[in-house]
């Protein structure tokens, strides 16, 4: 749930799930329940080609979890996958993904792509649906992690079974290839990088025994995108839904997998003064000069300083411009910054990924 560390708010949440409206298999309500059992903060619904429930007027704060309704559009061909939020419409399904990911940007949606990176071809029942077409313009994000995906990459006839009623075993982090991607990405702009939950609750009939998969509180209960907030939220629904979604245009946000450990005191932060700064009031423009954390840009100064600290000791990588440029086995990383560049951090235990934050923009 929400947790204040240093001068940020945090807010946990889960994206991209899926309902009996489309191929999900919990109705609306009983998927919202499970997420405010689950202690989500936000849950962003995404069914296929529909926006039902935002049509009847069924986004807004349930108990203290908000809850709001894009969908996911594909192609013709099932690829090209994209999450929309704030569209005024599902669009046709016979766009091409550069005419839908076009027509989200003029109509200023916000739009991620969804599993851009899938590859797998072990069984032919479980095909990839990738993202081909990296001419497009005007989307938002990626996911740097989907949770079914990198579930079905790994799976075999072989394992199964044991993959099947373990589901969160199998998780270790976003691939390389999507992550040198999003890195180069965003040296040209802002590109943010989510983890999607994808919760289906699919059943999967394994001989005789039917089981279903990731069902929708063991989903909550893995993969979390963390929002990072000036000013806690609001309990007005549309200031929240306005705080939420311009957090992730700005990509103040980060990525846990809190099977590994709880992310709520992850800390990411540079500044150019000392290492106790706050946030600064003097601001240029988007800049800031005296404290900045994940989404923001800072001025270099002889005094810039990027420090990260994990609630428990993990491997630390600092990635400057897509490339690790200084690591360290701590709960606590402190770097001396020399050079302009785009800074994130990832955390690992052993070599299961924990915590992927987005940039920091060092200039």
């Amino acid at each position: 749930m929400a947790a204040k560390t240093g001068n940020y708010y945090y807010y946990t949440g889960a994206i991209h799930m899926h309902t009996t409206e489309s191929d999900g298999t919990k109705s609306f309500e009983e998927m919202v329940r499970i997420g405010c059992e689950a202690g989500l903060d936000f849950m962003m619904v995404t069914d296929h080609m529909t926006m039902i429930h935002r049509d009847q007027g069924k986004e807004g704060i349930y108990d203290k979890t908000l809850v709001v309704v894009g969908y996911e559009h594909n192609d013709l061909d099932d690829h090209h996958h994209y999450l929309l939020f704030e569209s005024p419409h599902v669009y046709p399904e016979t766009m091409t993904a550069k005419e839908y990911v076009a027509a989200g940007a003029a109509d200023g949606a916000l739009g991620i792509m969804a599993h851009p990176d899938e590859i797998r071809d072990r069984l032919e029942e479980y095909q990839p649906y990738p993202w081909d077409d990296w001419s497009v313009v005007g989307f938002t994000g990626l996911e740097l992690w989907n949770q079914m995906s990198e579930w079905m990459e790994k799976l075999t006839r072989f394992n199964k079974l044991a993959m099947s009623l373990s589901p969160r075993k199998s998780m270790v982090g976003p691939t390389d290839r999507i992550l040198q991607k999003w890195d180069a990405m965003n040296l040209q702009r802002r590109v943010v990088g989510i983890a999607g939950v994808d919760a289906h609750a699919f059943p999967v009939k394994i001989g005789p025994l039917t089981i279903e998969i990731f069902p929708y509180k063991v989903h909550f209960r893995c993969l979390r995108s963390y929002i990072i907030l000036d000013e806690p939220m609001s309990s007005d629904f549309e200031t929240a839904r306005r705080q939420l979604y311009d957090a992730i245009r700005k990509c103040r946000l980060f990525c846990a997998n809190i099977r590994w450990g709880e992310a709520d005191a992850f800390e990411f932060t540079a500044n150019n003064g000392s290492l106790e700064a706050t946030r600064g009031d003097a601001t240029h423009g988007n800049v800031t000069r005296g404290n900045a954390t994940c989404g923001d840009e800072i001025e270099l100064t002889e005094n810039t300083s990027i420090r990260a600290r994990v609630p428990q000791r993990a491997t630390l990588k600092l990635i400057k411009n897509g490339q690790e440029c200084f690591r360290i086995e701590s709960d606590t990383l402190e770097y001396t910054v020399s050079e302009p560049g785009v800074y994130r951090i990832e955390a690992w235990k052993g070599k299961r990924g924990w915590i992927f934050s987005n940039h920091i923009r060092v200039i």
